[in-house]
């Protein structure tokens, strides 16, 4: 079949590291083997498994000195200048590593709370000095992209131009690395300001920058505050909110979509703080981000499989309820040529410490594919 008549034919599909376990026992080694055994030639790396594959193999390195709340994923402090030059010496020997298991590491994920802070604030000059030591990294890891998620703390409210005036910057400053690297903004449904695809296009349209573009993922669709599901009370997301959001979504220049993240999401038929199998998960962590993040973490299962790699689906609710079909024949229709990663999150399942982890859901990404592939596809 012809690339005319197949979408598909042409985009590199790989894996998010972060969507293959989240306990310690779940190493970035046992992640890419996972992958290579599942046939996968393409990921998106995760910092945090990064740098836990770092520490893994220097255990002498000192710790972060980050401000606690300020970091995420054991990230180091600009300042740390022995983490930083610990993380640039290892980067090749990771490239080497992926090599060895067929792989091709595409995206570093995710640099967040970069963008929108204060002008002057001490916060808003402490991120582009961080910036200034991502870019390299992505560099020696030789990936094509940093996905640079919106920035979703409420202190981060400056106008629209000067959050353009940031993704600008970092614009700029990933074109100067040698390789260059992409910069895709990704708009995050539990952001306070940019929650959705349409608020993030508008502020990459305003960086106005050629190597700024768009990160979408697809299951931040039904989760948007102003149009998807309330997770608290299960509404929202109607038939006619999912069609106008695909009408404006086709307007979108696929060029500058940089590129798709996919995984569906679980309608709130039993929602949090009713009796939902995520309560006790959103009263253990109490995440500062809201109920949104807790079920964008919970409630994510890989489309056309179900929950926990399909091991928990007991009704048709268990297979999630994101349309995620239609919503990526949308971003095709755009003209879309850009890499596709699977990125999926069941916390409650994914934290557990069972070293299985990583190969059952490498393998459920096997099937997810051939779903997404058959519905895509022209009937016969």
């Amino acid at each position: 079949m012809s690339s005319d008549t197949n979408p598909l034919a042409s985009l590199r599909f790989g894996v998010a590291s972060a969507s293959l376990g989240m306990a310690k026992c779940h190493t970035l080694e046992l992640k890419l083997a996972a992958l290579k055994k599942a046939g996968y030639r393409f990921a998106e790396v995760g910092f945090g498994d990064y740098v836990a594959w770092v520490r893994s193999r220097r255990p002498e390195l000192p710790k972060s000195t980050c401000p606690a709340d300020w970091k995420e994923a054991d990230e180091p402090d600009p300042s740390d200048t022995t983490l930083w030059n610990a993380l640039y010496a290892e980067a090749p020997k990771l490239v080497e590593y992926a090599a060895s298991c067929g792989l091709q590491l595409l995206a570093l994920q995710p640099l967040n709370q970069f963008d929108g802070w204060p002008r002057g604030t001490s916060r808003a000059q402490w991120v582009r000095r961080k910036a200034e030591k991502w870019l390299p990294l992505c560099a020696l890891l030789k990936v094509e992209l940093l996905q640079v998620g919106a920035n979703d703390y409420a202190e981060a409210n400056a106008s629209d131009q000067d959050t353009a005036d940031d993704l600008r910057w970092i614009a700029e400053l990933g074109a100067r690395q040698q390789p260059p690297v992409k910069i895709a903004y990704e708009p995050w449904c539990f952001s306070k300001r940019v929650n959705t695809w349409e608020k993030a296009w508008e502020l990459v349209q305003l960086g106005n920058h050629p190597n700024l573009g768009l990160c979408l993922d697809v299951a931040h669709f039904p989760l948007a505050p102003s149009y998807g599901w309330n997770p608290t009370t299960g509404e929202g997301w109607t038939d006619d909110q999912y069609r106008e959001m695909l009408d404006r979504l086709a307007k979108v220049p696929g060029d500058k979509i940089f590129y798709l993240e996919i995984s569906d999401v679980l309608k709130p038929v039993v929602p949090l703080g009713r009796g939902s199998p995520f309560d006790s998960w959103r009263q253990i962590n109490r995440p500062p981000r809201g109920d949104i993040f807790c079920w964008t973490i919970c409630g994510r299962p890989l489309p056309f499989v179900g929950k926990d790699a399909g091991r928990g689906v007991r009704s048709q609710d268990d297979m999630g309820g994101g349309r995620v079909l239609q919503s990526v024949r949308a971003v095709l229709r755009t003209g879309f040529k850009g890499p596709v990663m699977w990125e999926f999150f069941e916390a409650v399942n994914m934290e557990k410490n069972d070293p299985s982890i990583p190969e059952v859901y490498a393998q459920a990404c096997r099937i997810a594919e051939q779903g997404l592939r058959r519905g895509v596809l022209p009937q016969e």
